[in-house]
């Protein structure tokens, strides 16, 4: 038995050939032949009851930020997305009729990539991740506005020589820390590390400065580690509260070894913030991030408060 919110919602999904696809209520997946421009004059999003759904994915990043700029405007009265964990592969992914089917058996909750109204913090990551999609120089000052506009800016900006157009890579490349939550173990980022390629082999690989970088993951780990390894070892203060990834290489032998562990606790810092934003909207919440995991001394946890506050 359908729900009711799927009877009355309109699902849309981007083709790989940029051809917007529709599904409305219970009736099989329709073909719109028109492109996103095109098919935003449709009526078939033409009423202002009309509640949308989409598949959170960067092919339908301008496609989100387009339909939330029209519930800004009370064109609309709902746009939710869902992770791409709802199809089961990227075969179906890319399939718009498989896709749109998928979208009608989603019960999860929003907390393991279900059905969750985009939000102002959800439209940033879209917006940033739809520049990305259009150019390949696309961190330009625009974009720069969007990313400070995010309260993960403040997180990662606390992070000594972050490499800011690498960690907006990176949030486009995750987008919602939602979609790789293990049922499980919902606590255990390693779901994510996985899809990021934090893993010794991969980061073997990564690491080495001989190697040709050819692979998903192997970018994805390489994106990681250039968040926050942007210095040499011998410019690096081991002191300062922002150096704390630092410290965590040091601690694990440096190297590879150490590249890897600084880099997973990179990425629990992040997913936990951000988890964190998305649940309570406020840093500092302390319900997934817990400072003492990451600082060791109370200059540290009051210099990380500092630069949330």
């Amino acid at each position: 038995m359908k729900s009711v919110q799927d009877e009355l919602s309109v699902k849309l999904h981007t083709a790989p050939d940029g051809i917007v696809w529709y599904c409305t209520g219970i009736n099989p997946p329709e073909c719109s032949g028109q492109i996103l421009d095109t098919f935003l004059l449709s009526p078939v999003i033409g009423r202002l009851s009309t509640a949308v759904r989409v598949i959170g994915v960067a092919q339908n990043a301008e496609l989100i930020t387009n339909l939330y700029a029209r519930k800004s405007k009370r064109e609309l009265a709902s746009v939710c997305v869902a992770g791409p964990n709802i199809c089961e592969s990227l075969l179906e992914l890319n399939s718009p009729e498989i896709a749109l089917m998928r979208m009608r058996d989603v019960y999860w909750a929003a907390s393991r990539g279900g059905w969750h109204e985009v939000s102002d913090v959800d439209y940033v990551i879209y917006a940033l991740l739809a520049r990305k999609m259009r150019a390949t120089d696309w961190f330009d000052r625009a974009s720069t506005i969007f990313y400070r506009a995010h309260p993960l800016y403040r997180v990662l900006n606390f992070v000594e020589n972050i490499s800011h157009q690498h960690a907006a890579d990176l949030i486009t490349t995750i987008i919602d820390p939602r979609w790789y939550v293990d049922a499980r173990r919902p606590d255990n980022p390693t779901k994510l590390n996985l899809y990021l390629g934090l893993t010794p082999r991969v980061q073997h690989r990564v690491s080495n400065p001989s190697n040709l970088i050819t692979r998903g993951r192997d970018f994805r780990c390489a994106t990681v580690l250039n968040c926050w390894k942007t210095v040499a070892r011998s410019d690096v203060d081991f002191v300062a509260p922002g150096n704390f990834l630092w410290r965590v290489w040091r601690e694990a032998g440096g190297g590879v070894k150490g590249d890897l562990r600084a880099s997973q606790a990179f990425i629990r810092y992040l997913r936990a913030n951000w988890l964190e934003i998305i649940t309570q909207k406020k840093l500092g919440a302390n319900t997934f991030f817990l400072p003492d995991f990451f600082f060791k001394s109370d200059e540290e946890r009051n210099a990380f408060a500092g630069a949330i506050a």
